[in-house]
């Protein structure tokens, strides 16, 4: 009898190289699938198949070079995706294209444009996407508040930064507070929600969800011991992120759907002086193969920003280094 149901996916995904690119304005360039394609008609990042035995960096410059006329002349690689449409399977290899030269033109008659991260609309994108369009949307500084020991020494630390916030040191905080009582840590939490929602600061609270009520639009950030015993994403308004020590770590986080991680200690670090550094080399293997941006932790300055987009990563997450 035969069968009637859907043909079985490839036993191997479909390999695809894909290159973000920016102009001077912060826009990234996006093209359109015409035609009879797979998933025709919507918006896509330029890019193109892996042929077999060619590296996906190798990919992506013949790739831009045959679509849009452009030389890559650095890309480093910071999200490797897997997605299974109805049709087929797919892994996307997904480059910062850093340097290039040329003017980008549809030389296959797709049709280009030039957008804003923060306007980029996920449902004219592909599923597979979703990740991209994260990375392209989250800052590079990811401030996180000193723990402050009370209510009182709370009111300092808050203002402390708020200053920050309005200084343009980070653009996004994570309120960490573990020594503070419920009610105390929701009096700190709204004494930088105001002041960050007025800025367009997001910010996520590393505590109990049960405490956030009354904060709709507030994100959430995860300490090891919360994720491991979950079995989706929490919900909530704003960003949800995990703390993550290791490659398995990071894929836990992108298995229950967060939208990114942070990873450290990447250097050694006052805060944690005994854990063992990772190292730009090792953060920057298990970045290239992290289906969700990662942010470098431990030891971070704004200095560390240039080694840490050079490894892949999203950009840098500190305390001491971003506060002052």
């Amino acid at each position: 009898m035969p069968s009637t149901g859907p043909e079985p996916l490839p036993s191997s995904p479909l390999e695809v190289s894909v290159g973000l690119i920016l102009d001077a304005d912060g826009r990234v360039l996006v093209t359109r699938r015409e035609g009879a394609r797979h998933l025709a008609g919507l918006w896509e990042f330029p890019g193109g198949k892996v042929a077999a035995g060619e590296s996906p960096a190798v990919a992506l410059a013949r790739e831009l070079e045959e679509e849009l006329g452009l030389a890559v002349e650095t890309a480093e690689q910071c999200l490797t995706i897997e997605h299974a449409y109805a049709e087929r399977a797919v892994r996307l290899h997904v480059f910062r294209v850093r340097a290039w030269s040329g003017v980008p033109r549809g030389r296959e008659g797709q049709p280009l444009d030039w957008r804003a991260p923060a306007e980029l609309d996920p449902t004219a994108f592909p599923a597979a996407n979703r990740a991209i369009l994260h990375a392209l949307q989250l800052p590079s500084f990811y401030l996180i508040t000193p723990s402050p020991a009370d209510a009182a020494q709370a009111a300092s630390v808050a203002a402390r930064v708020v200053q920050a916030l309005r200084a343009g040191h980070a653009g996004m905080v994570q309120v960490r507070a573990p020594d503070l009582s419920e009610d105390d840590y929701r009096d700190f939490l709204a004494a930088i929600a105001g002041p960050a929602r007025d800025l367009g600061i997001p910010l996520l609270a590393n505590a109990p969800p049960e405490w956030l009520a009354g904060f709709p639009e507030m994100g959430l950030h995860l300490p090891e011991r919360r994720w491991c015993g979950l079995d989706e994403r929490p919900a909530t308004g704003g960003w949800v992120a995990a703390s993550v020590h290791d490659r398995s770590g990071l894929q836990r986080a992108a298995a229950l759907g967060l939208d990114f991680a942070v990873l450290g200690p990447v250097c050694p670090t006052a805060t944690h002086p005994g854990a063992e550094a990772l190292g730009w080399e090792r953060f920057a293997a298990w970045v290239r193969g992290a289906a969700i941006p990662v942010y470098a932790l431990g030891g971070m300055s704004p200095d560390a920003l240039a080694p840490a987009r050079a490894a892949g990563g999203q950009g840098i997450a500190a305390i001491r280094g971003l506060l002052d």
